[in-house]
């Protein structure tokens, strides 16, 4: 793993820089479909251009009040960076909302609808910055494990020292296998994709209702996400249940699946 890179003498976070790359290849087939839609590129490049600043700011935002909502101050088993992708999530959307609304003054859940895309390809190429840092890490691997499932693990030896995923593991020898936790989030964000993209070029054949698309996309995400995280090697904490990532996709979960039953009923409704 490479958690940092050396460039002209600064020490650059490798997270922080597939981040930004996720984002700047988004942007790009966004921009030709908004373009598509009616919206030129000096219209609508502004409101992806500070979705940016509000998505970082929502992920720290949420990374310093989860914490504190479960009394949590130290220890390395509560490190919540993932969190990030949430509260990032959660900022973009009310972001987007008001400046679709105010500024751009166009219907919401169309150019939602567009952007589903974004959701899942950015979920799934961030995640190689996540590999990269060994911020994420699962849960030891059966041994002698074969077959597709074998897979989706790695060796300790693959973690760069004093990374979050060898300090979790310490004293064992390199060859000792964990689940690959960013591979199953890229995996499934991948897939998702497969299926936003189709349901959006299909979306007037199948006469879906507006953020019918963006809605499936979350909630595929926020869903498949609560149950990949039983693969990840954290504590639950103030006993409860479910660890902090849990927590936070079933909520997020629910939001998207609320939205989704929305759509669903008004597509009933139009078409009876």
């Amino acid at each position: 793993m490479m958690p940092f890179i050396r460039i002209a003498g600064l020490s650059i976070s490798t997270w922080r820089l597939a981040v930004l790359a996720t984002v700047l290849i988004c942007w790009v087939p966004l921009l030709v479909r908004a373009k598509r839609l009616g919206y030129p590129f000096h219209v609508f490049f502004p409101f992806v251009l500070f979705a940016l600043p509000a998505g970082t700011l929502g992920g720290h935002l949420f990374n310093k009040l989860i914490p504190l909502a479960f009394g949590i101050t130290k220890g390395i088993e509560y490190s919540l960076s993932g969190l990030t992708i949430i509260g990032s999530i959660i900022a973009v959307l009310i972001y987007a909302l008001l400046y679709i609304k105010f500024i751009l003054k166009a219907p919401f859940m169309r150019i939602m609808d567009a952007a589903a895309f974004t959701f899942p390809l950015s979920a799934a190429l961030g995640r190689v910055g996540c590999l990269l840092n060994g911020c994420c890490f699962g849960w030891p691997a059966p041994a002698g494990l074969r077959g597709p499932l074998a897979l989706l693990t790695m060796p300790l030896s693959f973690y760069a020292p004093h990374s979050d995923a060898w300090n979790a593991y310490p004293g064992l020898p390199g060859s000792f296998i964990v689940w690959d936790l960013p591979l199953v989030f890229m995996l499934q964000g991948f897939a998702i994709l497969v299926i936003t993209e189709a349901l959006y070029r299909y979306r007037k054949k199948l006469r879906l209702y507006p953020g019918t698309v963006f809605a499936v996309a979350g909630t595929l995400y926020a869903g498949g996400r609560f149950f990949i995280e039983f693969m990840r090697n954290e504590k639950t904490v103030g006993g409860t249940l479910l660890n902090p990532w849990q927590t936070a996709s079933l909520a997020l979960f629910l939001i998207f699946f609320a939205w989704l039953c929305g759509c669903l009923y008004k597509r009933a409704r139009t078409t009876a």
